[in-house]
């Protein structure tokens, strides 16, 4: 399954003065970086994987965390995980002007 998604920074950037929309979409691990360029890869993540699962889930049972080399790992529940039979999810975040994509590839049991 894949999902892709594209997200303009600016509206990101609107989006960062409401602190209900970032407590609600954003873990506070994600927000330590608090740029909109950041904030928009995470979410442009996030919507990424609710395309490839087909279906909306609460925005704070997927967290996106990096590894040493920087790379985006995207994680869930092990519950989750298993409800929908998720084996390995891959995850690539790329930035360009004003624009942040991510594509989400995941294999299944």
């Amino acid at each position: 399954m894949i999902g892709i998604d594209i997200v303009y920074i600016p509206n990101i950037k609107k989006l960062m003065q409401n602190e209900v929309f970032i407590k609600k979409t954003f873990h506070s691990s994600e927000t330590k970086t608090f740029t909109p360029e950041h904030l928009a890869g995470i979410f442009a993540a996030k919507e990424a994987f609710f395309k490839a699962i087909n279906k909306k889930i609460n925005w704070l049972n997927i967290e996106i965390k990096k590894e040493k080399s920087g790379k985006p790992n995207l994680t869930i529940s092990t519950e989750l995980k298993d409800k929908l039979k998720i084996q390995n999810i891959y995850l690539s975040i790329s930035h360009d002007n004003d624009y942040a994509i991510a594509q989400v590839t995941l294999t299944t049991k």
